[in-house]
């Protein structure tokens, strides 16, 4: 997709603990365009915690990565109403799922994201979803697939040809291996690890924005 808007990246804040997590963001701070609040930062902080890193840093966008699976338009309207800007389903959920996330975010003008993580023919479901009316649809290796060497390159060039929405990666990057995922044509990189775990998380960030800004769309 050319849309002559640079890349963005997200923060994929998988905290534990909102204190944790406000830490993260402040040393990185202001190298991200998304602060992803991260499944398992929800599980321990609820979405209070997407309120929070909001008041704290109100220049960025807030995802809130709860992977909905049911109750599409509840779940999802509770995170728009406490301050999420995109919220995350699981493209293996129930057209009727997705299509209640939908009705949520038209409500609160905000943002569905359908992770593929473990999806069947991602990229025919990526394609079935942008019809749907799915502005965002993400790529994503496991984290537990990782570390038996599977990487998203592959899967993110099959979606990428077949649709014309956003697609964002997920699954391992850092400043070494963005360019590929940029080359491929991603339009949002999460970075988690690959930030937060390096010795100067704020200079990791900022290797990467630099790469992104360097990107010609």
């Amino acid at each position: 997709m050319t849309t002559g808007i640079r890349p963005q990246l997200q923060l994929a804040v998988d905290a534990l603990s909102l204190e944790e997590a406000l830490r993260i963001v402040a040393k990185v701070h202001p190298h991200m365009d998304i602060v992803e609040v991260g499944t398992s930062l929800i599980f321990e902080a609820g979405l209070a915690a997407v309120e929070s890193l909001r008041a704290k840093h109100p220049d960025k966008k807030y995802l809130a990565d709860l992977k909905i699976m049911d109750g599409g338009k509840i779940e999802a309207n509770s995170a728009f109403a406490r301050g999420a800007q995109i919220v995350t389903v699981l493209a293996a959920a129930d057209d009727s799922t997705i299509g209640g996330a939908l009705e949520a975010a038209g409500k609160h003008g905000g943002q569905i994201m359908a992770d593929l993580i473990n999806t069947p023919n991602p990229a025919e479901r990526a394609g079935k979803l942008e019809r749907m009316g799915v502005p965002i649809v993400c790529v994503h290796t496991a984290y537990d697939r990782q570390a038996g060497g599977a990487s998203p390159f592959a899967e993110l060039q099959e979606v990428r040809a077949a649709v014309r929405c956003h697609v964002a990666v997920a699954g391992g990057l850092k400043v070494g291996t963005v360019t590929l995922a940029l080359e491929a044509g991603a339009d949002i990189l999460v970075v988690g690890g690959g930030i937060i775990a390096q010795p100067d998380p704020r200079e990791a960030a900022s290797q990467i924005m630099k790469r992104i800004q360097e990107t010609k769309r």
